[in-house]
């Protein structure tokens, strides 16, 4: 493929709740910019995007996927979704690095979790936006309710662009509210234009005041302050249409490749070594830097990077930096991807999504540049895991393997996770929810052919203390010859959560000799190592020695840490023990 100016390059995430349409909708879009022959059917599993053997048995997005199409001069990076809670990660990971979002809502529904989510991200890094509000052709299908919820939740500047003609089976096409004829829209769309038009005029002072005396703006204006609106977020178009009946697609394209930002029109922050960051210089011929964004296992060239070039241009079978890692890599193949479908290129400028393969030393999140990179880019936040099952191989002969087939999940997927629980000796994976568990460890079996079942977890339980007490801990023993003596006197107070173990010495008048004080720190430890309602391990404990007696030839350390323990039992029991 050809280099594209940057100020062409659009690169837009598509997101929504799981169902909406996302996937139909790009088909729709490859199709009509000429790059597959024909539109896939999810039923028929042969979609361009949804081509993983798990996203075809579900009939629903796992992972997210790159496309690329050219629209009217325009070179437009897409990235298909999951829309399920589960896969929220994947949002999380890219949506740092978009210039813009598509956020596809149901006509028949209106927004759902997987929109909030979306909207959540957006607004989280600024990305500018858009809905588009998908299936106005089904028979509950009501744009001017979605519309109006859409307003209720995410505010007023977000106004109705392109409105639907009709709706069910009588929806016959789409039209632009301020170029085109809408009497025959549903809804008022005299009052829809009006609001448009005041949306608009309020991107810019001299324009507000232009149309204020003169009632009207023209198209370019128009345009202009669509634009501006849309880039600075001051303004959220929505969209009707249906992507199976190829209703409004057009109109979607034409609003990305006109209105949504070029890599040269948002500001990109980087950190540069010290506590303040500066903003980045963006063009084709400034020194290359990009970021990892997605980490994949293909089953046709191995492992593939997928990285957004922020700035510069980086060629095929050059050298790079990897600034996270302070590594060099060599950049190999790089490829434009539609699905599974690979494009062999020279080079990638500023906005490109893009992939490598073979990388070495590069993961999820990290900073690459041109040699000698110092620049950094963010790292990018993703969501707490907090579902977890505790797993073992079906298969003792697989207990070496699974190990190596779990950190190649890990991975692919940066919302996984797997470790060893020093408290049960339980192996336990981490995830965003059962679904993606279960959907990670059917991949495990059919691509590392390892077996496994799960478990619940054991619970690592804990005790601690709610309460003050002073307790005593003697040893004293006589039995011919040197004896054993030891005594201690100790405060126990309950510490702050997660603060662990303190100890405080608090001895004054070598009541208890210095050397013995260790002593009675360690036999402290040992004893809140099995609590006394369940045996478990006792934290968040505050142990302050205040008083003690020796005896000049029978005490010995040994018989500091058994009074210490004495103690901490007898003391423990009336601090108040919890669970």
């Amino acid at each position: 493929m050809a280099a594209t100016d940057p100020g062409e390059v659009r690169n837009v995430g598509v997101l929504g709740h799981g169902g909406v349409g996302k996937t139909m909708l790009l088909e729709h879009v490859l199709n009509k910019t000429g790059v597959t022959q024909r539109t896939g059917s999810i039923e028929e599993g042969n979609t361009v995007s949804d081509y993983l053997e798990e996203e075809i048995e579900h009939k629903h997005t796992i992972c997210m996927k790159l496309m690329h199409v050219d629209w009217k001069g325009s070179r437009i990076h897409l990235v298909d979704h999951p829309g399920y809670a589960d896969f929220v990660g994947e949002v999380a990971a890219s949506t740092p690095v978009m210039d813009g979002l598509v956020i596809v809502v149901d006509a028949t529904t209106g927004p759902q979790v997987g929109t909030d989510n979306a909207w959540k991200y957006a607004e989280r890094y600024k990305v500018p936006r858009a809905f588009f509000v998908n299936k106005c052709d089904r028979e509950n299908a009501n744009f001017s309710e979605v519309v109006l919820a859409i307003q209720d939740i995410y505010g007023k500047h977000c106004v109705p662009l392109v409105v639907p003609l009709g709706s069910g089976d009588g929806l016959s096409g789409v039209v632009n509210v301020f170029e085109g004829d809408a009497s025959a829209a549903e809804g008022d769309p005299e009052a829809m234009k009006e609001a448009l038009c005041d949306a608009v005029a309020e991107t810019d002072d001299a324009l507000m005041e232009k149309y204020l005396e003169a009632g009207e703006i023209s198209a370019e204006e128009f345009r202009a302050g669509l634009q501006k609106g849309i880039t600075t977020g001051g303004i959220v178009p929505i969209l009707a249409g249906s992507a199976t009946q190829d209703i409004g697609v057009d109109a979607l394209l034409d609003i990305v490749a006109d209105s949504f930002p070029s890599p040269l029109d948002r500001a990109v922050l980087v950190c540069n070594g010290s506590a303040e960051q500066e903003r980045l210089v963006i063009g084709a011929d400034e020194p290359f830097l990009a970021q990892v964004f997605r980490s994949v296992a293909d089953p046709f060239v191995g492992h593939l990077t997928f990285f957004r070039v922020l700035t510069g241009t980086l060629k095929a079978g050059g050298e790079f930096y990897n600034v996270t890692r302070r590594s060099k890599e060599h950049s190999g193949k790089i490829f434009m991807l539609n699905g599974k479908n690979q494009t062999s290129v020279a080079s990638v400028g500023p906005g490109d999504l893009a992939a490598m393969t073979k990388l070495k030393h590069t993961h999820f999140g990290d900073t690459i540049g041109a040699m000698g990179a110092r620049l950094a880019l963010p790292a990018i936040t993703l969501p707490d895991s907090m579902v977890k099952l505790a797993i073992r191989p079906k298969s003792r002969g697989d207990e070496d393997k699974i190990g190596e087939a779990l950190n190649r999940l890990a991975e692919e997927d940066p919302t996984f996770s797997h470790y060893r629980d020093a408290a049960t000796g339980e192996h336990v994976v981490r995830g965003m929810g059962e679904l993606q568990l279960d959907i990670l460890l059917n991949r495990m079996r059919r691509k590392y052919h390892v077996d496994a079942e799960t478990l619940t977890p054991k619970v690592a339980y804990r005790e601690t203390i709610r309460g003050k007490a002073e307790s005593q801990g003697k040893h004293k023993k006589q039995s011919g010859g040197h004896g054993q003596y030891g005594d201690v006197h100790i405060r126990l107070s309950p510490n702050s959560r997660g603060e662990g173990y303190e100890f405080v010495d608090s001895i004054v008048g070598g009541v208890v000799p210095r050397q013995y004080i260790p002593h009675v720190d360690k036999g402290c430890q040992q004893a809140l190592l099995k609590g006394v309602i369940s045996g478990h391990p006792v934290v968040d404990v505050v142990v302050e020695l205040y008083y003690g007696s020796y005896h000049n030839v029978d005490s010995s350390e040994m018989a500091f840490k058994v009074a210490a323990s004495l103690a901490i039992r007898k003391g423990i029991k009336e601090a108040s023990p919890m669970l």
